[in-house]
């Protein structure tokens, strides 16, 4: 009996892939949504060269969900995801936790904007809700439907 429930436990838990964990996205959003692969570098200082994608990449998409809780006044803050996601009637939920700089470090006062973008691949996600570690709504989204190859 525990193997079917450990079964029906991991049905409906979802693996994301951290794409990119960023002290200091190059955006002026905040909140949550669905970007592409040119807005993805954007978000790192830089650009893609132009390319395409391969057949597998279109056969398999995987939609990019970035996540920017709001603007801090120092460096060193940082985002990851805290916990399994778990999808419930086709939304995934993401907790995520905002890692903080130590209350003693000497840093320079700037405004900056961590960034969390995570790739979504499976199918059955139509919704993504992502939450902090008080459980506190940072932003939810719809996901585009997939492309055809």
């Amino acid at each position: 009996m525990s193997i079917v429930v450990a079964a029906c436990a991991d049905a409906d838990r979802i693996d994301v892939t951290t794409v990119l964990a960023h002290g200091n996205c190059q955006t002026s959003d905040t909140g949550v949504k669905e970007i592409d692969y040119k807005t993805l570098a954007a978000y790192r200082g830089t650009r893609l060269l132009d390319m395409t994608e391969s057949p597998e990449a279109n056969a398999h998409p995987m939609h990019l969900v970035a996540i920017v809780p709001g603007e801090y006044p120092t460096a060193e803050y940082g985002l990851e995801v805290n916990g399994e996601p778990a999808i419930k009637g086709g939304e995934l939920t993401i907790a995520v936790r905002v890692n903080k700089p130590a209350p003693e470090a000497i840093l320079a006062q700037m405004i900056t904007r961590p960034c969390l973008v995570v790739g979504v691949a499976d199918p059955r996600v139509d919704r993504v809700r992502v939450v902090d570690d008080a459980a506190r709504l940072i932003g939810e989204l719809s996901l585009a439907p997939a492309k055809a190859p």
